[in-house]
């Protein structure tokens, strides 16, 4: 990673001195003493002398710095970001004009400088100009929030899976959060809200101690923000409150596991499309515009509302949703929202249309193996979808 701010900083400004101090200056005369004092507020102290401060990277850095020159004379800094904390002042920093930014941020500023944002009425986008930058994987990020209602709908990626990953989550209700998570790699990632001056009215918020955009929506918002390591982080959920807790548990994903395969599947089934980061996999297959959807992660996965049946695969428990409609067939050719007549038509296109977690007219079996938590769904029966996960084997 390319560093924008000085390491002193901190990551995004945590160790930014109140006063300019150049190590220049230090190397030459006088001594420096750290952590020294208390600092207090109203009265109170909030910074024990002996104490560090932890940056929003982890980093531990001195809670005060004392330096004493040649002559004798002292001079006392503190770190802005935890000044600011205290005195419920915004802080930010613009990295082209190398400067810090307190009070209200201009609604251009984005935390680490990585990712400018562009705003055009109601539309807002964040954009990165990097192209040199090489990765060899989609961002390994997701939220670990502890809440029994929330499972792992779907996990999607760029084709090439290095420049996003998408996890999309709902609740018992059927609430959606979705998390994209960028590198900076020359893309774009933006939203149009519904609500009129949503973007005009952005509030301003901290996630993990990194600047972050608040965006209200009618029956949703928002919340984007740029880490320490340029990653940009957008999620869309039902309310703030819920946004944020979400996003302050985002952690980063375990990079290798254990990956299962599906070994056996009825005959006429073509592999349709793929996503795979970290503990996760999401796959489909096709035949006859029908899918087939697979999913394995070490998180709860969605499930279909309703009660499920028991069933066994190898002798453990598993749960079975049995579709709540028929599925129907759909065999129309349509070419820019036009029908195709005739019976002449060639086409050698894969299509078809992928259920979500909770569709109607699919069938859903559950299970879990060696802590690792498997979905299958399609217009399959029973039988045939238990016959499946009782033939699934782990990748060597």
């Amino acid at each position: 990673m390319k560093k924008r701010i000085p390491s002193f900083l901190a990551g995004a400004l945590t160790m930014a001195l109140a006063l300019t101090l150049t190590t220049t200056a230090l190397a030459a005369s006088g001594q420096v003493t750290f952590s020294f004092a208390n600092i207090a507020l109203d009265g109170e102290t909030k910074i024990a002398a002996g104490t560090t401060i932890t940056a929003a990277n982890g980093q531990e850095v001195p809670g005060s710095i004392l330096y004493t020159d040649a002559a004798g004379g002292k001079t006392n800094y503190l770190p802005i970001r935890a000044i600011c904390d205290l005195l419920g002042v915004e802080i930010g920093y613009d990295s082209a004009a190398r400067t810090i930014l307190l009070g209200e941020q201009p609604a251009s500023a984005v935390s680490a400088g990585r990712w400018k944002r562009a705003a055009e009425g109601n539309r807002v986008s964040y954009v990165s100009e990097e192209t040199d930058a090489v990765y060899d994987s989609a961002p390994l990020y997701r939220p670990v929030w502890q809440d029994d209602d929330w499972g792992l709908a779907a996990l999607s990626t760029d084709h090439k899976g290095i420049r996003f990953s998408r996890w999309r989550y709902l609740d018992g209700g059927g609430t959606t959060l979705t998390l994209t998570c960028a590198n900076p790699t020359g893309g774009s990632y933006g939203f149009m809200p519904g609500l009129k001056d949503s973007v005009k009215n952005c509030q301003r918020v901290t996630v993990q101690g990194y600047q972050a955009d608040l965006y209200m929506d009618i029956d949703s918002c928002y919340l984007t923000w740029e880490n320490g390591d340029g990653v940009l982080f957008t999620m869309r959920g039902p309310d703030p409150d819920t946004l944020k807790q979400a996003a302050e548990s985002i952690r980063p994903c375990a990079d290798e596991a254990v990956e299962y395969q599906l070994s056996w599947l009825p005959q006429g089934y073509t592999g349709f499309d793929r996503s795979a980061i970290g503990d996760t996999v999401n796959e489909s297959w096709m035949k006859d515009g029908a899918a087939l959807t697979w999913l394995q992660t070490t998180e709860p996965v969605a499930v279909p509302a309703g009660t499920p049946e028991t069933v066994t695969v190898n002798g453990d428990r598993a749960r079975y949703w049995a579709a709540e409609e028929p599925y129907e067939e759909d065999n129309t050719t349509t070419t820019n929202g036009e029908s195709v007549k005739g019976n002449s038509t060639s086409i050698s296109i894969t299509t078809g249309t992928i259920p979500g977690a909770r569709s109607k007219d699919v069938n859903t079996l559950v299970w879990s193996t060696g802590g690792v938590n498997f979905r299958l769904q399609g217009i399959l029966d029973r039988d045939t979808l238990i016959r499946i996960a009782e033939r699934v084997t782990r990748k060597k």
